[in-house]
């Protein structure tokens, strides 16, 4: 039986806390969803008060008292750090949680979590989840012929966040990204972070992980002023390269002219000059599609794929926490 919630005329009564950049979006989805009422926001600046004012909402500065209405859900967009305090109360008050990824700062904060969870939907927002293109790329590649993985993610350290570093930030979207695709958990074989701006947290963050047979490697790094979201994938027969932002899938195989035991230039040519096919992917917004799955993971009383539940984002930390003792171990 799905776990009571209450109904207006609007559907699921949400709220979101923390409306900084992707706090924000999740305020203006909500304000568009059908089947949820978004009744109000929360942010401990009040000059964020005109957001309340154009989606028609109320404001409030303290999560507490914002708990304290009618609400049935939220979605927490604060600072990792605030994460545990603010769910912990939302799940007190028998609220439903999406908290933006990470689930915490680590892993023992995102057990306690989930040990307050009872029959409300904890997810957490692995936005990557509901990519159309990483959905193309579910429905497209055999993964038990890909051997190997490579994901970069490069950008400048958003100025929000100030109490992790690029793995939690940067490489956790991958290793959930890879779990969620290859049904598998990792073994971490090695991993490498650094800190080049000196800002307590490390700026780069290299890791190699283990999927059953499918080895991948994650970079990421605050350091490049450009930005950069890309996965390939290298089977027997064919590569796939997955382009995040822009929402593309390529697929990458050799020339069916090639003659591979040929000893000509010509065919020592087409060897490296694959055929590229370029996937059709329908765009759509990744966000709204999570937040849409989250209220109908609400209406059905259990968490729907593809959104992350609370097990998997704690299985997340776990890994990365894996990742920081295998740097450490290194460093020595």
């Amino acid at each position: 039986m799905s776990p009571p919630f209450s109904v207006t005329k609007m559907g699921i009564k949400v709220g979101v806390i923390g409306l900084g950049h992707i706090g924000s979006a999740h305020a203006r989805v909500y304000s568009q969803l059908k089947g949820c009422e978004l009744v109000g926001i929360c942010d401990i600046d009040p000059q964020k008060k005109y957001l309340a004012e154009t989606y028609q909402c109320c404001f409030f500065k303290k999560f507490k008292d914002f708990l304290k209405v009618d609400l049935d859900a939220v979605s927490i967009c604060t600072p990792t750090s605030c994460h545990k305090q603010i769910a912990l109360e939302a799940l007190r008050k028998s609220k439903h949680v999406l908290v933006e990824k990470p689930l915490a700062t680590n892993v023992k904060d995102a057990e306690k979590i989930l040990k307050a969870k009872k029959s409300e939907i904890l997810a957490v927002g692995y936005v990557e989840r509901f990519n159309p293109a990483v959905d193309r790329l579910k429905e497209t590649v055999d993964f038990s012929d890909i051997y190997s993985t490579v994901s970069l993610r490069f950008g400048p350290c958003p100025p929000s966040i100030k109490d992790i570093g690029v793995l939690l930030d940067l490489a956790s979207h991958e290793i959930d990204m890879l779990s969620y695709v290859t049904k598998t958990q990792p073994e971490v074989i090695y991993a490498y972070v650094s800190n080049h701006l000196n800002n307590g947290f490390e700026d780069y963050a290299y890791i190699s992980l283990k999927y059953g047979r499918t080895h991948s490697h994650i970079e990421t790094s605050w350091l490049p002023t450009y930005k950069l979201r890309v996965m390939e994938l290298y089977g027997s027969e064919n590569f796939y390269s997955l382009d995040y932002a822009q929402q593309e899938l390529k697929c990458y195989r050799a020339s069916p002219q090639v003659k591979i035991d040929s000893r000509s230039w010509r065919d020592i040519l087409l060897l490296s000059k694959n055929v590229n096919e370029e996937i059709l992917v329908s765009h759509a917004e990744p966000l709204k599609l999570e937040l849409k799955c989250f209220i109908e993971s609400i209406r059905k009383g259990e968490v729907l794929e593809p959104l992350c539940s609370g097990e998997e984002g704690l299985r997340v930390l776990e890994i990365a926490k894996e990742s920081f003792k295998n740097a450490e171990r290194r460093a020595r």
